[in-house]
C-alpha cells in the first residue's frame, strides 16, 4: 500500500470513528435535575411534566430572537470549560473541527400540551477553519418523553466557502434545567455531511440565555461570556441526584481522533436468599392467612447488573395472590435489594404441596441462582353463621327548608338548604333508602332529585341534605315540592309530605371583567370520544415568497399551521385527511394538485371540507376577478396565479355535503396581505358570483373587498385568524350547547375584527359571509368544532 493510500484510508476510519454512535439515543439519565427558586424539585408525572413544558415554553419565547451562548462542559460539575462546541468535519482535502458558538430561537410556534412538545425555528451560528458559517433556519422540536427523558431536535442545511451544501442533524437529551440562571445542561450529538463532507461529534454543553436583550454600541462590542449567577452546586435533597449512565461504555470527547482498546466489561454476579412468612408461623399456608415471601437479591461480582427482575412461576393460585415479578432496577456490585410479595391467601384454596420457583432476571444475562421451594396449603375452617331476620323496619322522617334571608321566600340567586332527617323505629334494618323529590322542575334542577343513604339500622338516624344557588332569573310561581322515602324491600315511609313555597326572581346586572385573555398557541387537548372521519381539510398558509420583491406575510405559515391542529384537535378531523402546505411546499402546482387531484379521492357524501388560505391575494387590472398568489407567483404574470373561482368550481364538483371556505387574506391592492400591479382596481367578492350562488360553498372572508386584512402584532397572527381561533376554541359558542356551529364563529368573528381593527388598528376591517346569514339558511348550522 502507498503512502498516499494509508493516508486516505486513515482519514477514512477517523471519520467512521468520528460518526459512529454519534447520537443521543444510547444515554440514559436517570434523573433530570430542575432548579428553580433555589430548590430542585423531581420531575415525576404527567401534571409536573406539562408544568415543566410551560416554564421552558416561557424561557424560549423570553429568549426569542437572542443570542444564546453555548459552552462544553462535564455532566458531573456543569461548570463551562471552553466557549463553544465542538464536532469534526473532514471537508475536501482539508480536515478540522467546526466550532459552534451559539444559537438563536427565531420563532416559537407553539405548545402541545397532548403531545408534550414545543415547535421552533432556530439558526446555528459557527465556524469552520475561521470562516464564518452560512446555515439556513431549521425547523426543531423539543419533546418530553417521560420522567426521564427530555429531547431537543433539529435538522439544518449548511455551506462554507470550501466545500458545497450538507445537511446536519443535532440531537439533545437534557438533563439540567435551572430556572433561577436560565441555563440548560444536554448532551449533544451532531451528525451528517454532504457530497463533499462528512462528519460529527459528541458531548455535555451548557446553554445560558439572557433574560432581556442588552444593547451595545458599535465601538462598545466585547465578546460574550458566560456569568453564572452563583455556582452550579449538586441539589440539595433527601435524594442525591443520581450519576447518568450510558448503554455501553463511558463516552469522552476528543480534540483528535484517537482509537482506543476497548475494555473488558466488568460483569455482576446474582445470588438471592429467600425467606417465606405466615402469619401463624407454622409454616403451612391457611386459607385466608397472610403470607409474606421475601427475596433478597445480592450483586458479587464486579459489574453493576442492570433492569433487575425478580419473577415467580409455579402454582398459579399461589402466584394469582403474590403477584408474578418484582422490578428492583440496577444494582450496583456488592449491594442488596429485596423483593417483597405480600398477599392475604382466599379462604377457600386447595389442599396440596405447592411448588413456587423463583428466578432472577437480568439485562445482561449476568449468572445467577435459581431457587425451588415447597409449601403445604390447607383451606381455613368455614363456620357457618345463620342470621335470623324477622324484624321489620319502620321509617318516618322530618323536613327543615332554609334561606338565606329566613323571609321564607325563594328569591333568584339565594342559597336554599332543604333537610330530611329520616329514622328507622322498626325492629329491622332499611335497605337501600333513598330520599327522593319532585315537584316544580326549576326547584328541581336546582338541588336534584334524589340523595342515597344506604342502609339504616333500627333506631338509626340519617340526614339527606339537598343544598343549592337558585338562578336570578326564576318564575315567579308558589313552587309545590313533594318529598318521599323509599327502600329497596318495599318498606317504604308511609307518608308523603309535600312542601309550598313563594319563589320570585331578582333584577340580574351583567358586569363583564376582562381578567386575561386565551393564549391560541397553547394547543387544546384533542376531545375524546370526538372524531369525523368523513371530514376533511386542505390548510394552506405562505409567508415567505420566491419573488423576493413581493413582501414577506409576517404570520400566515404560523397561522396555517395552528388552523391544521386546531381541526385536528377541535373539529374531530382525522390526521391523515388534513393537508398543510407551507411557503415552498405551496407552489401552484401543489395547491392544483391538493384541491383538484387529492381532495375528489378523499371526499365522500358525508363529508365536510374545510379550506383555509392565509398568504397574498391580488385583483387583475380591471379589478373583475381574484387570484391567491402561490409560492412562485407575480401579481404581474396571470399564469402564474391561482384564480379563486376556477377554485370554486373544482369544490363545487366534489360529492361533498358542504364546503367551508376561510380566507385570511385580501384583493384589494392595498397594503396588509394584498399585493397588486400598478393600475389595477379593487375587487369585491360577492353573491352575485355564480360560482358561489345556489352551490354547497359558503366563505368566510377577513375583510371586504375593499380593505386590508390586517396583521396583530400582539399575538403574531392575523387578525382575522386569532379570533377564528379563539371562536373555534369556544368562545363563539353562544348557545352553550359544546359545539361552535358556523353562524356562531361567523358573528363572533365579524364583531370582534371589526371592533379590534377600529379601537387598536385605527382602520376598517370587516369579515364577510358569503353567501349573506340570510341566504346561507340551513349552512349556519354546520358544526365547526367540538369544546368538551
Amino acid at each position: 500500500m502507498t503512502r498516499k493510500e494509508a493516508s486516505k484510508l486513515i482519514i477514512f476510519m477517523t471519520i467512521v470513528f468520528l460518526t459512529m454512535g454519534c447520537s443521543v439515543k444510547n444515554i440514559i439519565v436517570e434523573d433530570i435535575t430542575l432548579r428553580e427558586n433555589q430548590q430542585y424539585a423531581p420531575i415525576m408525572d404527567r401534571d409536573s411534566q406539562e408544568r415543566l413544558l410551560s416554564k421552558i415554553f416561557d424561557l424560549l419565547k423570553r429568549n426569542e430572537n437572542m443570542e444564546i451562548e453555548l459552552f462544553t462542559s462535564d455532566p458531573k460539575n456543569r461548570t463551562p470549560k471552553r466557549k463553544g462546541i465542538r464536532y469534526y468535519v473532514q471537508g475536501g482535502p482539508m480536515p478540522a473541527w467546526v466550532k459552534q458558538k451559539s444559537i438563536k430561537f427565531t420563532d416559537v410556534l407553539y405548545i402541545d400540551r397532548e403531545n408534550l412538545e414545543i415547535k421552533f425555528k432556530l439558526l446555528d451560528k459557527g465556524t469552520y477553519l475561521g470562516i464564518p458559517l452560512i446555515m439556513a433556519k431549521a425547523n426543531g422540536v423539543l419533546s418530553i418523553k417521560g420522567s426521564n427523558r427530555i429531547e431537543l431536535t433539529y435538522k439544518t442545511f449548511g455551506t462554507w466557502m470550501i466545500v458545497g451544501t450538507s445537511v446536519w442533524k443535532t440531537e439533545w437529551l437534557i438533563d439540567y434545567i435551572d430556572l433561577d440562571n436560565n441555563i440548560i445542561g444536554a448532551y449533544y450529538a451532531i451528525f451528517g455531511g454532504g457530497p463533499l463532507c462528512g462528519g460529527g461529534g459528541k458531548g455535555y454543553l451548557l446553554a445560558k440565555f439572557t433574560e432581556e436583550p442588552q444593547v451595545v454600541h458599535e465601538k462598545e462590542k466585547i465578546k460574550p461570556s458566560l456569568v453564572l449567577a452563583k455556582p452550579l452546586l449538586p441539589p440539595v435533597t433527601s435524594k442525591p441526584p443520581e450519576k447518568v449512565a450510558v448503554a455501553q461504555t463511558k463516552e469522552r470527547i476528543e480534540l483528535a481522533p484517537v482509537i482506543v482498546e476497548p475494555e473488558k466489561p466488568l460483569l455482576p454476579i446474582l445470588s438471592t436468599h429467600v425467606l417465606l412468612r405466615d402469619a401463624s408461623g407454622n409454616q403451612v399456608l391457611d386459607g385466608g392467612e397472610e403470607v409474606t415471601l421475601k427475596v433478597e437479591v445480592e450483586n458479587r461480582g464486579e459489574g453493576a447488573a442492570r433492569d433487575v427482575q425478580v419473577v415467580l412461576s409455579g402454582n398459579q393460585s399461589l402466584i394469582n395472590c403474590l403477584g408474578e415479578d418484582r422490578f428492583l432496577g440496577n444494582i450496583k456490585a456488592g449491594e442488596k435489594k429485596t423483593a417483597e410479595f405480600k398477599a392475604v391467601l382466599p379462604s377457600v384454596i386447595v389442599r396440596e404441596t405447592a411448588e413456587l420457583r423463583i428466578e432472577i432476571k437480568e439485562m445482561t444475562g449476568a449468572t445467577h441462582e435459581r431457587k425451588k421451594i415447597k409449601v403445604a396449603m390447607r383451606p381455613s375452617e368455614v363456620k357457618e353463621t345463620v342470621e335470623i331476620i324477622s324484624e321489620l323496619p319502620y321509617l318516618v322522617f322530618t323536613t327543615q327548608l332554609k334561606e338565606r334571608n329566613n323571609n321564607r321566600v325563594l328569591d333568584g340567586g339565594e342559597e336554599v338548604t332543604l333537610k330530611v332527617k329520616v329514622e328507622n323505629r322498626g325492629e329491622g334494618a332499611a335497605r337501600d333508602v333513598q330520599v327522593a323529590l319532585s315537584g316544580n322542575q326549576s326547584l328541581i334542577n336546582c338541588l336534584g332529585e334524589d340523595r342515597f343513604l344506604g342502609d339504616i339500622k333500627a333506631g338509626e338516624k340519617k340526614i339527606a341534605t339537598f343544598k343549592a344557588v337558585l338562578p336570578a332569573n326564576i318564575p315567579s310561581v308558589t313552587a309545590r315540592l313533594k318529598i318521599e322515602i323509599k327502600e329497596s324491600k318495599g318498606f317504604s315511609s308511609l307518608e308523603i309530605k309535600v312542601l309550598r313555597i313563594a319563589m320570585r326572581p331578582v333584577e340580574v346586572k351583567e358586569v363583564v371583567e376582562i381578567i386575561s385573555e386565551v393564549n391560541v398557541d397553547d394547543i387544546p387537548k384533542k376531545i375524546k370520544g370526538f372524531e369525523n372521519k368523513d371530514n376533511v381539510a386542505l390548510i394552506i398558509g405562505i409567508s415567505d415568497y420566491r419573488e423576493k420583491l413581493i413582501p414577506t406575510v409576517k404570520y400566515a405559515a404560523r397561522d396555517a399551521e395552528i388552523v391544521a391542529k386546531y381541526l385536528e384537535k377541535l373539529g374531530g378531523i382525522p390526521r391523515s385527511n388534513i393537508k398543510l402546505l407551507t411557503d415552498n411546499t405551496a407552489t401552484k402546482s401543489d395547491i392544483e394538485a391538493y384541491a383538484e387531484d387529492w381532495l375528489p379521492r378523499r371526499v365522500n357524501q358525508n363529508s365536510t371540507v374545510f379550506i383555509y388560505y392565509a398568504g397574498h391575494g391580488t385583483p387583475d387590472p380591471q379589478g373583475r376577478e381574484a387570484y391567491i398568489v402561490p409560492y412562485e407567483g407575480h401579481p404581474d404574470f396571470p399564469s402564474k396565479l391561482y384564480p379563486l373561482k376556477k377554485m370554486y368550481e373544482s369544490l363545487n364538483k366534489l360529492p361533498a355535503k358542504d364546503v367551508i371556505v376561510m380566507l385570511d387574506s385580501c384583493f384589494s391592492g392595498a397594503k396588509g396581505r394584498s399585493i397588486t400591479r400598478e393600475g389595477a382596481r379593487p375587487i369585491t367578492i360577492s353573491i352575485e358570483n355564480p360560482v358561489l350562488s345556489g352551490g354547497k360553498i359558503t366563505v368566510i372572508a377577513g375583510s371586504t373587498g375593499n380593505q386590508i386584512s390586517s396583521d396583530y402584532e400582539k399575538a403574531q397572527h392575523g387578525l382575522f385568524t386569532y379570533y377564528l381561533l379563539r371562536g373555534i376554541r369556544g368562545e363563539a359558542d353562544t348557545n352553550m350547547n359544546d359545539v361552535v356551529e358556523l353562524g356562531e364563529l361567523y358573528r363572533y368573528v365579524r364583531t370582534n375584527v371589526s371592533e379590534k381593527a377600529s379601537l387598536e388598528l385605527n382602520r376598517d376591517q370587516t369579515p364577510v359571509l358569503l353567501p349573506s346569514e340570510v341566504s346561507a339558511g340551513s349552512r349556519l348550522n354546520i358544526p365547526m368544532s367540538r369544546t368538551r
